[in-house]
């Protein structure tokens, strides 16, 4: 069956576009701190915007080539009417760029709604506070375009599906490393989460994991890949598997976000959905930079991975800025490491072979 979350992601645009002829409404995610749980309570589908392997829509974009290369994807594939199925788009800030690709749609009336997530930085009551009104004001707007209200009730129901969906990839992560899942077939598994129905995917993975059974021993070394861009991560999987290597689990910011603690469920559900956002996203300059070390270490650690590729698209600020701090907590750590830059196109991606290559053997 681990074919069919494969299928999921690659018809994503096809299946929402059928949601759409159902009457259902569709609101697009940008970045991970756009809380879905929120769309859900208000009976529409969030769905995430993701890179699309294409150098069509680069040059469609419009935007200036040294800015990041998901924002110049995602700009085109707007130019492009890829997203022609959604009713408005969330986007919640992490870098200057992602912020103004707000603005530029605005500026084209590109979606019939668009909203902000204004998220702090920091995770104190007051914080909290201020989130969970913001929360409170997009319920109200999102409820008044789907025509259902958020209720606490139904933002407590979407926050248990969410909730168990974490646990769910927990659960999966914790069996990866010797289930007989290939390294490719398990990023589709947490990228079909970030467009399809909530308790569809749930349901689909209670069916995996009960399916899990052990491999073949994998090859070593055993490595973890870190990254954003999932057809990049596919490229250098390949690359790592072709120079006799194996990645046996994956540090995503999506399904970071997906398998991290679940959010409390004790009080009133936007204070609740706040606590569980605010510095609980592994997201660049919003998480603490320690627990962001120490979580890749753990992570490794608990699947047996010997090093980390720790992959990122050219001109990303936000994630060569982490880089330049855990980099001194992996030196310190003495922790087998190699950091990746590429732009998202096939001749960017082969430039890598031989960076892949060596590190493999450095480690062998």
């Amino acid at each position: 069956m681990i074919g069919r979350f494969r299928e999921l992601h690659e018809q994503r645009h096809d299946r929402a576009r059928a949601f759409k002829r159902q009457g259902a409404k569709v609101v697009g995610c940008f970045y991970g701190l756009a809380p879905k749980e929120i769309v859900h309570a208000s009976g529409m589908l969030p769905v995430q915007l993701v890179e699309d392997r294409d150098a069509r829509y680069e040059a469609k974009s419009g935007i200036l080539p040294f800015l990041c290369g998901m924002s110049k994807n995602l700009a085109g594939q707007v130019a492009s009417n890829v997203f022609d199925y959604l009713d408005g788009v969330m986007v919640s800030t992490v870098c200057d760029t992602n912020r103004h690709m707000l603005d530029i749609w605005v500026h084209q009336r590109a979606f019939p709604n668009l909203w902000l997530v204004r998220a702090p930085a920091k995770d104190d009551e007051g914080a909290v506070n201020f989130f969970a009104n913001e929360l409170r004001r997009l319920a109200a707007e999102l409820g008044a375009v789907s025509g259902t209200p958020v209720t606490d009730d139904g933002l407590r129901e979407s926050i248990a599906l969410f909730n168990e969906s974490r646990v769910l990839f927990r659960r999966f992560y914790d069996a990866r490393p010797t289930a007989d899942v290939s390294a490719e077939d398990a990023v589709y598994v947490f990228a079909s989460a970030l467009t399809t129905p909530v308790e569809e995917h749930n349901a689909l993975m209670r069916e995996l994991i009960d399916s899990l059974s052990p491999g073949t021993p994998r090859p070593d070394p055993k490595l973890m890949l870190s990254g954003l861009n999932i057809p990049m991560a596919v490229d250098v999987i390949r690359m790592v598997e072709k120079y006799g290597a194996t990645v046996v689990t994956d540090d995503f910011t999506h399904n970071a976000r997906y398998g991290s603690a679940e959010v409390p469920a004790d009080g009133d559900p936007f204070r609740d959905l706040a606590r569980g956002y605010l510095r609980r996203v592994p997201a660049p300059g919003l998480y603490p930079i320690e627990d962001r070390a120490a979580g890749i270490r753990d992570a490794m650690e608990r699947a047996g991975a010997r090093g980390l590729i720790y992959l990122i698209q050219l001109y990303c600020d936000a994630y060569a800025l982490e880089y330049a701090v855990l980099k001194e907590r992996f030196d310190r750590w003495k922790l087998p490491h190699l950091r990746l830059e590429a732009e998202a196109t096939p001749g960017s991606i082969e430039q890598l072979n031989v960076r892949v290559q060596s590190f493999v053997e450095s480690l062998l």
